[in-house]
C-alpha cells in the first residue's frame, strides 16, 4: 500500500495511529503519534483510516489540526500579505492565553513557531532547578506552529532558561544552515503585564513571544 504525506493511519501491530509526516521510501514512512514523536514505520504495518473526501489533498502545507484546543498537532500560521513583513524569519517560543478575554489570568498555550521556508527539527528542554528535563522532540513544517504544551502560570519558572537544539532542513539543493543551540530566556513577571501580550500578525492571537532564533536568506 502507498501512503501519503497527510495520510491518517492505524497501526496493525499495536494501539494507535497518527499520520504521515515524511515518505522515506516505498518501504519506510515517518508517523507523528500521539504522544508528540516521529517515528519511522514499514509500510506493512500500517493501515490507512477512512479518507474523508471533503478535506483538500494531502501534501506538506495541508496538514492540519486543532490549534488552541488541539492536544499536539501542528497548525498552520495565519500569514496575510504585508502582515508579517516586519517578523523576522526564525523560530520562536509562543506563549499564549488560552482565554483572549482574561491575558493575565489564563493558563498559557505554549507554540514552537517555525517562521521560515525551512522545516525545523529540534529537542526542548526544562529547566527544573538547574537540571534540565526532556520534554519533547519533533518537527515542523515552514509557516506552522506545533503546540508543546499547556502551563500553568505558577509552572512558568521553569520554562526560563529553557533550551532548544535543533537544526533546518530543505530538499533539494539548498544551503547548509549550523545546527540551533538557544536558551529560551525571559522576565517570567512579564506574564503578569498585559502589554506583554501583543496581538501577533503570524498567529492572529494576543501571544508574548521569544525568540529563539533567526535565519536569513543563506543561513542563520
Amino acid at each position: 500500500m502507498k501512503f501519503k504525506v497527510g495520510d491518517k493511519v492505524l497501526f496493525l501491530n499495536e494501539k494507535g495511529g497518527g499520520i504521515v509526516t515524511r515518505i522515506v521510501d516505498e518501504e519506510i514512512v515517518h508517523v507523528s503519534v500521539d504522544d508528540g514523536f516521529e517515528i519511522p514505520y514499514a509500510v506493512g504495518d500500517l493501515i490507512r483510516t477512512a479518507h474523508d473526501e471533503r478535506e483538500e489533498p494531502s501534501s506538506l502545507a495541508s496538514i492540519k489540526s486543532p490549534s488552541v484546543t488541539g492536544d499536539h498537532r501542528h497548525s498552520p500560521l495565519q500569514l496575510l500579505p504585508h502582515q508579517s513583513d516586519g517578523i523576522r524569519q526564525g523560530i520562536y517560543l509562543a506563549m499564549v492565553p488560552r482565554n483572549q478575554d482574561r491575558l493575565l489570568f489564563s493558563v498559557l498555550d505554549f507554540y514552537v513557531v517555525n517562521h521560515t521556508t525551512w522545516a525545523f527539527y529540534f529537542g526542548l528542554f526544562m529547566n527544573r532547578s538547574g537540571h534540565f528535563h526532556g520534554v519533547m522532540s519533533d518537527m515542523v513544517l515552514p509557516g506552522y506552529r506545533r503546540h508543546v504544551k499547556k502551563v500553568e502560570r505558577n509552572d512558568i519558572e521553569e520554562w526560563n532558561h529553557s533550551l532548544m537544539h535543533g537544526f533546518f532542513y530543505k530538499e533539494g539543493k539548498t544551503e547548509v544552515t549550523d545546527p540551533v543551540s538557544a536558551h529560551i530566556i525571559f522576565k517570567p513577571v512579564k506574564i503578569y503585564k498585559e502589554e506583554s501580550f501583543a496581538f501577533n500578525p503570524l498567529l492572529h492571537q494576543k501571544a508574548m513571544m521569544v525568540n529563539v532564533c533567526n535565519i536569513g536568506k543563506h543561513g542563520i
